[in-house]
Parts: structure tokens; C-alpha cells; sequence
């Protein structure tokens, strides 16, 4: 892709190249070209990827799993039930809270991490307008990746999560100097 002209150059694919790809190989350029592009359709990968729907679907279903990408149907982030992005992050920053309960996707090596750079504008803006942060994050997002850092742990007051984190994170977080607390089943308050 060049820059020169602000036209961009496109290779075609070709029908041979298309048939010939492993699903490993989809999977690689839909992951390549979703932070690219910011989102993609499945009818979009349908034509560049000279795959099925159902092969698509499967293969955004892999890649959802695995912590790379988030398949969100109907489309801006419906997905995550909020109002997301710069305007909302301007809005969240007048506010003054004692305490702002946060989310992330994905916690490794002592980071927390987002998928949607629009989610993480607004996170920031949260946590500096509360008195009190507070993680909610379940067992299964911790050794998992995703592309942007709202905040590391350490810069929370609480990281919340349930009884079946492993026991080398719950090490992880205290070796950090982060407080957390695990939540049980019968924990619940109705």
C-alpha cells in the first residue's frame, strides 16, 4: 500500500490463490486485517477470502475464542451494551464518582487489555474521575491478549474476580501489590 498520492495500491487476489488457502492462513489474514481496518463484514471476507459464510463464521468463531478479535453482530458495539468513544470519554470525564467499576478482555503479565480502543478511551476517563477503581474480570480473561491498555492493575484499588482463578495469577497480582478478592457462588446478594 503506498501513501504517495493518498490512492492506496491494491494486489487482487486471485480465485487460484483463494482456494488454495489453509484455514490457518484465513484465519491469519482475517486477525491481520481486522485491527487494520478497525472491522470488517462477513460479506467482505466472504468475496477476499473466496470462503463460505459458515467457513467465515467458524473461523471469526476461532479467533473470538482466542482472544483476538471480537465478533459483534448488528454492528459501532452492541456487543458491550454501552456508549463507547470520544464523545462519550469527554462526557465521563466531568463526572465525579466514588466508585467506577471497570471491565477488560484480557489480563497477561501484569497488564490489562481491551479489544475496542473506543472502550478504553472511555475506561480512562472513569478511573480518572473515581475516587475507588474496581476490576470486574472472570478467571477466563487472565493470560490473554488483546491490543489496548486501559491500565495495569497496580493503578486499581480492587481487582474482583471468581474462585477459579489459578492460583499462579492470584500469586501474579499480589506480587504486583494489587489488593483482589474472589468472588463465590453463594457470594451472590439477592
Amino acid at each position: 500500500m503506498t501513501d504517495t498520492e493518498g490512492v492506496a495500491d491494491v494486489s487482487v487476489v486471485t480465485e487460484a490463490s483463494v482456494t488454495e488457502l489453509s484455514p490457518g492462513d484465513r484465519r491469519k489474514r482475517i486477525a491481520d486485517r481486522v485491527p487494520a481496518e478497525g472491522q470488517v463484514t462477513i460479506e467482505q471476507l466472504v468475496q477476499d477470502l473466496g470462503a463460505s459464510q459458515m467457513t467465515v463464521h467458524r473461523d471469526l468463531d476461532t479467533l473470538e475464542h482466542q482472544g483476538t478479535l471480537r465478533k459483534v453482530r448488528g454492528g459501532y458495539h452492541a456487543a458491550f451494551n454501552a456508549f463507547v468513544g470520544m464523545s462519550t470519554a469527554d462526557i465521563a470525564r466531568t463526572f465525579r464518582a466514588d466508585v467506577a467499576f471497570l471491565s477488560t478482555s484480557a489480563v497477561d503479565n501484569g497488564h490489562c487489555y481491551h479489544r475496542a480502543q473506543e472502550n478504553v478511551l472511555v475506561e480512562r476517563a472513569l478511573m480518572a474521575a473515581a475516587r475507588r477503581k474496581v476490576l470486574l474480570v472472570d478467571h477466563s480473561e487472565f493470560g490473554r491478549q488483546a491490543l489496548y491498555e486501559p491500565a495495569p492493575p497496580a493503578d486499581l484499588d480492587l481487582v474482583i474476580s471468581d474462585e477459579q482463578l489459578p492460583q499462579e495469577e492470584q500469586e501474579a497480582l499480589q506480587s504486583l501489590g494489587v489488593r483482589y478478592e474472589l468472588a463465590t457462588e453463594g457470594s451472590r446478594r439477592e
